[in-house]
């Protein structure tokens, strides 16, 4: 009896276990998280990670460390190509301050890595965000660039795919953040244009009364 149900049955057995369902690749996509990113942030970069290697097979992950001298983007990206041919690293350090985004010579065909490393506030998803004119602490300032960027990527490399997300954070919520930044920056450089009016000002009439 139990070698008619191996005969029977085997086959369909080793068939479940080693479909897909069954034997899904769990990856990790924050390979170093240093205290940096909170744990609601890191469930929603895990979701939006998962959801696309899912439906794309091209991970993104990120790597957020404390000290980059201690921890380099090669130690992450050995680690990487070991095991994916297409792959995309979000890199990030607090001591010194930088980041950075490296790919594989497919996944940069996906993204536009010269918009999001941007320092304009109209055009970057990062950089701006660290800028000294937010009035934010740098731990939030760092968490807030970390997950607009990862989302990003994410959603750029959906778009290039022709693939939908329902764990993407919104060109509405990406768009309404562009718009409260752009205000601020026109806001500074508005004070910052009065202030040397003001001073040159000041200084013609100095140079009158004498």
């Amino acid at each position: 009896m139990i070698d008619f149900f191996k005969r029977a049955f085997g086959p369909f057995l080793l068939l479940i276990l080693f479909s897909p369902v069954f034997a899904s690749d769990q990856i990790d996509f924050i390979l170093a998280n240093d205290g940096i990113m909170p744990p609601k942030e890191v469930e929603k970069i895990e979701q939006m990670g998962s959801e696309l290697y899912e439906k794309t097979h091209v991970p993104v992950f990120v790597a957020a460390v404390a000290d980059l001298n201690r921890s380099k983007p090669g130690k992450f990206l050995d680690e990487i190509k070991r095991k994916h041919r297409t792959y995309i690293l979000l890199y990030f350090s607090v001591k010194p301050t930088a980041v950075n985004i490296f790919a594989s010579d497919d996944a940069k065909k996906l993204i536009d890595i010269d918009q999001i490393l941007s320092p304009l506030p109209w055009r970057g998803t990062i950089k701006p965000v660290m800028s000294p004119a937010f009035s934010k602490s740098e731990s939030v300032k760092h968490e807030v660039a970390l997950f607009n960027g990862y989302a990003d990527i994410v959603d750029q490399v959906a778009e290039s795919k022709g693939v939908k997300l329902t764990t993407s954070v919104g060109s509405g919520s990406k768009t309404s953040f562009q718009i409260v930044r752009t205000i601020f920056y026109a806001i500074l450089a508005f004070v910052i244009l009065q202030f040397i009016v003001a001073k040159k000002r000041g200084k013609r009439g100095t140079e009158t009364e004498q």
